[in-house]
């Protein structure tokens, strides 16, 4: 197996062991065994449990911010446009073999883990409204959302998205087509301000 391969793989095992037992209850070895390689393959690419688990976040984080649509939002775009882009990423983010797995890891152990990783999380968090304010500021500016403040408009639409994703996590909502039309008409709608 190449290097990246098995750094993937100990990423990959890693994950589905924090998303089932928890940050405090997975051990180094308990990953090892999972992966089934020995002790220091592990620390060829780790430090420590600490150190994959920031790993993990990175670089889930990072295919988060890959899979936003890069909206270029101009006069002539329409609201089918822009809903199209929107459920599209999301659509992306939620198919991703792993994404079950990432929101339960963030939603119940990252933020309780340590300080260090509860701001690791808060500052994506952050991040992501920080991006949906860029998005709906230029919507304000091109007359297609409603005037108000759009960094806590963005605030709303994260916390929205944070919910409702980790109810699909969760397995309380099923239909990966419909939470995301939902979601998308229910956001443009309170950006818009009128039924579509």
């Amino acid at each position: 197996m190449r290097k990246e391969e098995r750094k993937d793989q100990l990423l990959e095992c890693a994950l589905r062991l924090f998303a089932e037992r928890g940050y405090h209850s997975t051990s180094v070895a308990d990953i090892i065994r999972r992966a089934a390689v020995a002790r220091g393959t592990f620390y060829i690419y780790f430090k420590d449990k600490r150190d994959i688990f920031r790993q993990l976040l990175n670089t889930n984080f990072a295919y988060i911010y890959r899979a936003l649509p890069n909206l270029k939002l101009t006069g002539n775009m329409n609201e089918r446009q822009l809903e199209d882009a929107l459920r599209n990423s999301l659509r992306l983010l939620l198919s991703h073999k792993n994404s079950v797995d990432f929101i339960a890891l963030v939603m119940q152990e990252a933020m309780g883990v340590d300080k260090g990783f509860a701001d690791q999380v808060d500052h994506f968090y952050k991040n992501m409204a920080d991006i949906f304010c860029g998005y709906v500021g230029r919507a304000q500016a091109l007359g297609k959302a409603r005037k108000a403040d759009p960094y806590l408009v963005a605030r709303f639409i994260v916390g929205i998205f944070k919910e409702a994703i980790y109810q699909w996590a969760a397995g309380e909502i099923k239909d990966l087509d419909r939470l995301s039309g939902t979601l998308v008409k229910f956001v443009m709608f309170g950006i818009r301000g009128e039924a579509p």
